[in-house]
């Protein structure tokens, strides 16, 4: 299959290496992936916790798993300061916001963009139908309370914060909260803990939007291993709710879904967190640095660049040329997110994840050569 088949197969998510390897007829680690959120930064801690006793993530293999993975849970329940009763853990998050919907039967969604493409696909599949309250780059993707005069014609509002594909974290989430007036608000907080040791940290905290909602709204708040501990394969996530929200979930939950090894690992990277959050500060080092480079290539807008947890959302100069650009780079085993089809975004945007500088000096020259093509094609 050529670079140009692969593109209009391009799928609802980054990360899909495996796919486009085999459909470019490339081996996977010859692809740099930058399309992913993965905390790739932290590999090694990542490896090391899955691998380094095989025989203990894989010792209960004759046994069915903990359906309501009740070790994981208390674990889970300690690290947010909830109790028990107020967590359903997931494979992945994507389990838990399909179970969402699926339980909570909404009728009416409000979407705020740009919001991952499952939120969208959960709308289609269980709503009776939903809108998508677009935010512009001009006010950095960042809603108004005024905006939500009408929210309570709608019976679930979704907000991610920190923000995929924007990096944003909404500085005026309180507000955002207090202007809601629907039965409930699902608040996606799969990078929150990319803030650690920042004042937002506090501020994205479950307990702290309870503080802020309404009387009579609820608060569901989604979360992932995936990014952070960097396990895409594992499929590991959880929601926290109040208890009866949490019981409603979990009387729609399919049995068996998180796999032991699954659970034990999720207990492990627990245990090992503050490893990863040693991590941090180089990454953000490495963040602002990658920043730097990215503005240094000429081909996105100056003013749309927007940098946040661990990865970067940029609009081209010439917005129009995103599939071209995205071919352009994969030809040359470079991959990256073209947002185009995520709901909610403009036209034009790259998401490309922070690396490390050996990394990205290839995606820097790949760009610098677009350029170059660029201006010739266009002479």
């Amino acid at each position: 299959m050529t670079v140009t088949q692969a593109y209009k197969q391009h799928g609802a998510h980054g990360g899909e290496v495996f796919r486009i390897a085999r459909e470019t007829g490339s081996a996977p680690d010859n692809i740099t992936d930058f399309s992913s959120n993965a905390n790739s930064l932290c590999h090694d801690i990542t490896e090391e916790i899955l691998f380094s006793n095989m025989h203990g993530s894989y010792s209960d293999y004759n046994h069915y798993p903990d359906t309501w993975a009740s070790e994981l849970t208390a674990a889970i329940a300690e690290h947010e300061s909830v109790s028990t009763q107020e967590i359903v853990v997931g494979h992945g998050s994507t389990e838990t916001i399909f179970l969402t919907f699926q339980q909570l039967k909404p009728k009416k969604v409000l979407l705020v963009g740009p919001m991952f493409s499952e939120y969208a696909r959960a709308c289609s599949i269980f709503a009776d139908n939903y809108d998508i309250l677009t935010c512009s780059s001009n006010t950095g993707f960042i809603p108004t309370p005024a905006e939500f005069a009408k929210s309570d014609e709608y019976d679930l509002v979704v907000l991610c914060s920190p923000n995929n594909p924007a990096t944003i974290t909404y500085p005026n989430m309180q507000e955002i909260i207090q202007a809601i007036h629907s039965p409930c608000i699902l608040i996606d907080s799969t990078y929150r803990e990319f803030l650690y040791g920042e004042p937002e940290y506090n501020a994205t905290h479950t307990a702290q939007y309870r503080k802020w909602c309404n009387h009579g709204t609820r608060i569901i708040t989604m979360h992932s291993f995936t990014k952070f501990f960097y396990c895409t394969g594992v499929r590991l996530g959880y929601a926290i709710s109040d208890t009866d929200t949490v019981t409603e979930l979990k009387q729609g939950k399919m049995p068996w879904t998180v796999t032991a090894s699954a659970q034990k690992a999720g207990i492990n990277f627990l245990q090992h967190i503050e490893q990863y959050r040693e991590r941090l500060p180089q990454m953000r080092i490495y963040r602002a640095m990658f920043t730097e480079k990215i503005r240094t290539t000429d081909v996105f807008n100056p003013s749309c660049i927007f940098s946040g947890v661990n990865f970067l959302f940029c609009q081209l100069k010439n917005p129009e040329h995103g599939a071209t650009l995205y071919e352009f780079l994969l030809a040359r085993s470079i991959l990256v997110r073209l947002c185009d089809n995520i709901p909610g975004t403009e036209k034009g945007f790259i998401r490309m994840q922070v690396k490390s500088p050996e990394e990205w000096e290839t995606l820097i020259s790949a760009l610098q050569d677009w350029k170059t093509y660029l201006n010739t094609s266009c002479c």
